[in-house]
């Protein structure tokens, strides 16, 4: 019997805290337009990376 494959990479998690307020297009929390959160799971991993560096916070 053969083991899976295992990845050493994970897959990209959402940066949400679960302080969600959307202030001037923004999440207060994760700094993340509201098209961007509900994209995220169809997003590919690139596009997830560009979303959390160009992240925005008010705070």
């Amino acid at each position: 019997m053969t083991s899976p494959i295992k990845s050493n990479t994970l897959p990209l998690k959402t940066d949400c805290i679960g302080k969600c307020h959307r202030l001037k297009g923004y999440c207060t929390g994760c700094g993340r337009t509201s098209e961007e959160i509900f994209d995220w799971i169809i997003l590919s991993d690139s596009e997830k990376k560009a979303i959390l560096e160009t992240v925005r916070h008010d705070n």
